[in-house]
């Protein structure tokens, strides 16, 4: 049994918080050493962003300094030629992020003691369940994993995905991908940072939520069958609408996610919206990894870049303004991060998305996801091939679930699909809208779904309902 989370998160100026001062930086000097020759971090950052900075030479030393005296090595920043990159292509010149950007990401990390008081913040969990931070203190977040002042939370592997120097290198398997998530970064700096009017008033929120306790009353309870509407696009983009952000109606987007949230240097579809939207990025920091009855919902983060496509075929473009509200309306961006079974690793010659306990562990996955906004924000849910791809799910058989959870909470789902899907989209409407006029509700589309034979194989599952009828 592992062991339990750690309730908080230590934060760079807490006094609990050490480094080696390898270069003498500490303003006192010796006097400050601990008996294992560590010192306080918060003095020496503080004399490190003391320097001047006006060219990339200098910044790197900067963050070079900054981790070494923390993890005695600079890796995996490496040659940091990615970040040199996007400064040098985000900006008219370069010399305007020195001139303007770069001190105001000073300003803001030195504010970290005003802004977190206590040294630290709570971790998720279901007594702290939510998380309402404003966008000052995010962005606050945001910088010091820019500067990579972090320590790894204990719940995280060490590979670097709690901050951002994995993006600097030239060493990519993604590079479109990661000069894509730097040029956001930039964006986020110049647009969002350097503006006092975007930093209040906003308030952006992380939440987990877990099943509740009365679930299999629920459940027990007989409902019509919700809307479902399926969309075919020419490919997948993240513009407003696509987010569910500017169009009128309250919406939220499933996000495919792995138990353990985040970013990365690739392009999964959690990995494109979280590192196209630095406001989502500080997750990392502070979410566990997801039981099998969590779910992590963020509302109010702003995306900065468009990206078109998916996989290794996408191409990074301008953000588009929301058709309606302006930048405010990003305030109710609504993000579900939910966690499909990895059924890719699953050795069984049977398609295991048919398991009865599989399909009822999705159901009760998406329930929880989309029962989180039972306040009358959300009226729809927005979803891709939830649990495909890497994941290994069928289509055909996720959407059902996806359906019947929607329908259980009494919200719409859209699906949209790329063209390569419109076949899969064509039957789901069919089925969708056959099991609508012929199902009573809730209960008979569950044991209807419990009922497919074990026999069938992927792609099938649709067919055989069209036949059944």
């Amino acid at each position: 049994m592992s062991p339990p989370h750690p309730k908080f998160y230590l934060l760079p100026f807490s006094p609990e918080y050490k480094c080696t001062d390898r270069f003498s930086l500490h303003p006192t000097g010796d006097q400050a050493e601990d008996e294992n020759g560590q010192f306080p971090f918060w003095p020496v950052l503080e004399a490190i962003l003391c320097r001047p900075v006006n060219s990339t030479t200098g910044l790197v030393d900067i963050l070079d300094t900054i981790s070494v005296i923390l993890r005695a090595t600079s890796q995996p920043a490496g040659d940091y030629e990615l970040l040199i990159d996007a400064i040098a292509t985000s900006f008219d010149t370069a010399e305007v992020f020195f001139a303007k950007v770069w001190p105001r990401i000073v300003y803001i990390a030195l504010q970290m003691p005003v802004l977190f008081q206590n040294g630290r913040i709570p971790v998720l969990s279901r007594e702290n369940y939510s998380l309402p931070f404003s966008r000052r203190q995010i962005a606050c977040l945001v910088v010091h994993q820019f500067l990579r002042t972090l320590s790894l939370p204990p719940f995280r592997d060490d590979d670097g995905t709690h901050e951002f120097g994995i993006w600097y290198s030239s060493q990519q398997k993604h590079p479109v991908a990661v000069r894509g998530y730097l040029r956001a970064l930039m964006l986020y700096f110049g647009d969002v940072l350097c503006d006092e009017k975007k930093m209040d008033g906003w308030v952006v929120e992380y939440s987990l939520h877990s099943l509740p306790e009365n679930y299999d009353e629920i459940s027990a309870q007989d409902r019509p069958l919700s809307e479902l509407k399926v969309v075919v696009v020419e490919t997948y983009d993240t513009l407003p609408g696509s987010l569910g952000v500017g169009d009128g109606d309250g919406q939220a987007v499933v996000i495919s996610a792995n138990r353990v949230v985040g970013f990365g240097q690739s392009a999964t579809q959690e990995e494109v919206h979280v590192g196209i939207s630095p406001e989502v990025c500080p997750i990392v920091l502070f979410t566990p990894p997801l039981g099998d009855e969590q779910v992590l919902k963020v509302r109010g983060a702003q995306a900065m870049v468009n990206v078109v496509g998916k996989g290794r075929d996408i191409i990074v473009g301008s953000m588009l303004d929301p058709q309606q509200g302006g930048d405010a309306a990003w305030k109710f961006r609504t993000m579900l991060f939910m966690d499909a079974l990895e059924l890719d690793l699953v050795n069984d010659e049977r398609l295991a998305d048919l398991d009865p306990g599989n399909m009822e562990r999705e159901i009760a996955k998406a329930y929880t996801a989309f029962s989180s906004s039972l306040d009358g924000t959300i009226s729809e849910i927005k979803t891709g091939p939830w649990g495909c791809g890497a994941f290994g799910g069928d289509p055909e058989v996720k959407m059902l679930l996806l359906w019947l959870a929607s329908s259980m909470v009494g919200v719409n789902l859209t699906v949209v699909c790329d063209y390569e899907l419109q076949t899969f989209a064509r039957k789901l409407e069919e089925v969708g809208q056959m099991l609508k006029f012929t199902m009573l509700g809730t209960v008979s589309m569950r044991k209807l779904l419990m009922e497919l034979p074990q026999a069938l194989s992927r792609g099938q599952t649709l067919q055989w309902l069209v036949k059944r009828k």
